[in-house]
């Protein structure tokens, strides 16, 4: 990545969201004062329990929605400074997503819908062709990277997944409960291959979690409580 190494591949300051109140009804503050800074190779873990604003943070990390305050930089890009346009193309370029079901095309193969994210404007074709080959080939899937989801695994589908967010070298990888609707073999399987991708690939990735067993195999284990953010184990 061309990011300076000094630079936060996330920086996050003060971030605030506040939904408006519906009729007759209060504000809504679902996450307050938020802090977080994350470098090349580092991920953390945010665990917290149903409704308390993990997949709220991450929409904003992403850049689906927008804070009421504070500050999100992405590769040292200022995401308040972009209009909708360039917003979208930080997105394509520099942010991949990851979800706990793979949102995988039927009708594609393996290696097409990995390709998904690369037929944006001015992205090199065979080049984005070899990465893709290459990266199926490390997870595994190389002699199934024709095949169509119906015919893999859970587990496959899902490394599949995880390959197209990867596929355009993204600052931040955002996953969400990535091993939900997998068994416990299959679930650790793929926390080995996020975390030996996110090294490789010298991403910043933030991932929620209902599980600590997994989040505790991240660098960073943070908790999301009453809308703010702070280590595991630390008043919030």
């Amino acid at each position: 990545m061309n990011t300076d190494e000094a630079t936060p591949l996330l920086e996050v300051i003060g971030l605030s969201k506040t939904y408006p109140a519906a009729a007759g009804e209060p504000k809504t503050q679902v996450l307050s004062a938020i802090d977080l800074t994350l470098r090349a190779g580092e991920s953390a873990a945010v665990l917290g329990p149903s409704g308390c604003g993990k997949t709220t943070l991450l929409n904003l990390l992403g850049t689906l929605d927008t804070p009421t305050a504070g500050t999100i930089r992405i590769a040292g890009r200022d995401t308040a400074e972009l209009n909708d346009n360039a917003r979208a193309a930080l997105r394509a370029q520099r942010i991949g997503f990851v979800f706990q079901e793979h949102h995988l095309l039927p009708q594609c193969s393996a290696v097409e819908n990995v390709l998904i994210p690369t037929l944006a404007k001015g992205v090199n074709k065979q080049g984005a062709a070899d990465r893709a080959a290459e990266l199926l080939q490390r997870v595994g899937l190389g002699e199934r990277m024709n095949h169509r989801p119906d015919t893999l695994s859970g587990g496959q589908r899902q490394r599949v997944a995880i390959v197209r967010a990867l596929i355009n070298r993204p600052a931040l990888l955002l996953v969400d409960e990535p091993t939900g609707a997998l068994d416990a073999d299959t679930a650790g399987q793929i926390m080995d291959l996020l975390i030996e991708l996110n090294t490789a690939e010298q991403t910043a990735m933030v991932m929620v979690t209902h599980a600590r067993d997994l989040a505790a195999r991240l660098q960073r284990t943070l908790r999301l409580e009453r809308g703010r953010l702070a280590a595991a184990g630390a008043p919030a």
